[in-house]
């Protein structure tokens, strides 16, 4: 089992080899993960290759991938916190504080494009993304890549630094951001071109793993 640096480092190096056909070197991998130091990322090869992740060989660009990467199922994805399904009331922050390993079928290609957050609120109860009800304290798998705003799909917006879920919808220039619940009494947020209103990237799957509460 990897932590979660340990498996950074490894995707980050899974994709570029993926990318260049060719392994990174250590003055590469120091740059795409900002770190100020070589023997940081020297010592994560070193825990990666006592676990079979990768082998290292002499030479600029030694390392190989391991058995293990290919039997390895999951990835985990950062927790960014909570969004609302209701009024926008809930911090929008990207504090990571916990990840969920997610299987590899659910995620294409770049594991990085992914955040997951922790839905608060019924406002959105009524729809299905993949089949799944989006109720209160489900967990939403969010593609950071895809902002091509439509009216069907359901997608993360940050009004005012606060961040919601919803449906969208614009007519001239009023937006609105739309429940679709069977709770009635949520009201549609309306918006001017002119508020501070970020699209913050698309709902791709949904999990319930907790019990439903009240919200």
């Amino acid at each position: 089992m990897l932590t979660e640096k340990q498996q950074k480092v490894l995707d980050e190096i899974t994709e570029f080899i993926g990318r260049y056909w060719k392994s990174p070197t250590i003055e590469e991998l120091q740059h795409i993960l900002w770190q100020k130091s070589k023997r940081w990322v020297v010592q994560y090869l070193e825990a990666l290759e006592k676990k079979w992740f990768i082998t290292r060989w002499r030479g600029y660009r030694s390392i190989i991938l391991g058995n293990n990467v290919w039997f390895q199922t999951t990835l985990n994805i950062p927790i960014f916190g909570y969004a609302n399904a209701g009024t926008p009331l809930v911090d929008a922050k990207q504090s990571n504080y916990w990840v969920l390993p997610i299987s590899k079928k659910f995620i294409s290609w770049d594991p990085q494009k992914y955040f997951i957050l922790k839905v608060e609120g019924t406002s959105m109860n009524n729809v299905e993304v993949k089949w799944k009800k989006i109720e209160s304290w489900s967990y939403v798998l969010i593609d950071s890549e895809k902002k091509d705003l439509n009216s069907k799909d359901v997608f993360l917006f940050t009004v005012n630094w606060w961040a919601t879920i919803k449906k969208y919808k614009k007519d001239w220039n009023i937006i609105y951001l739309l429940p679709d619940s069977r709770d009635d009494y949520h009201k549609p947020i309306i918006l001017s071109e002119d508020d501070k209103i970020i699209v913050n990237w698309k709902v791709v799957d949904v999990f319930h793993f907790e019990s439903t509460k009240s919200s």
